[in-house]
Parts: structure tokens; C-alpha cells; sequence
């Protein structure tokens, strides 16, 4: 493999994961949306507390949390699969993006 197509490849794993991440926010987003609908409804006064409180910081957390749901069978796959560069874009863009949203919570944090 040449060194241009792998450089391609783990560009492309990068994107792929920016299009997951797009995904799965909306998918998080739609998921609180309905649990907020359902807020009166729900017997347990700490979920009612949480989803009524802390509904934007949960939306805010949603890419660093379940990046890990979706982004280790991914890995696993494209390493069974032998895509080597996919995979190390995928590993970089979990990296970037583990390391962006824990800078934003660090400068939330400070300014509360």
C-alpha cells in the first residue's frame, strides 16, 4: 500500500467518525427529547431532578460518553477486517475528540 492511499484511509476514518459522532448526537439528542417529554410522568423524583436540571449538561456530554459504545467494536472490526489506515483514523478522531471534549469540560468547570 502506498503511503498516499493510507494517509487517505485514516483521513477517511477520521470523517467516518465525524459522521458517527453526528449520528449518535442526534440519536442522544432525540433520546433526551423524549425522556423530557416524558417528565412529569416519570415516578423517581432523581430522574425528574436530573433530566429537568441537568438536561444540557447530559447533551453536552453526549459525544465523550458514548463515543465508547460505538467506537471500540468499530476499531475491533476494521483490525479483523485489515483496514489498517480506517482504523487509525478512527483511533485518532476518538483521541481528538475525547481530548476536545475534555478541554471544554475542564473550561466549563473553571468558570463555575
Amino acid at each position: 500500500m502506498s503511503r498516499n492511499s493510507e494517509i487517505l484511509n485514516i483521513v477517511l476514518g477520521v470523517l467516518l467518525l465525524l459522521g458517527l459522532h453526528v449520528a449518535a448526537f442526534c440519536g442522544f439528542f432525540v433520546l433526551l427529547f423524549l425522556l423530557s417529554a416524558l417528565y412529569s410522568y416519570l415516578p423517581n423524583p432523581i430522574i425528574n431532578y436530573l433530566i429537568g436540571n441537568y438536561r444540557f449538561l447530559i447533551w453536552l456530554a453526549s459525544p465523550g460518553l458514548t463515543q465508547l459504545i460505538y467506537v471500540i467494536p468499530i476499531v475491533f472490526w476494521l483490525k479483523r477486517q485489515r483496514r489498517w489506515g480506517l482504523m487509525k483514523g478512527i483511533i485518532i478522531g476518538a483521541v481528538l475528540t475525547a481530548l476536545l471534549n475534555g478541554g471544554c469540560w475542564l473550561l466549563l468547570a473553571s468558570q463555575s
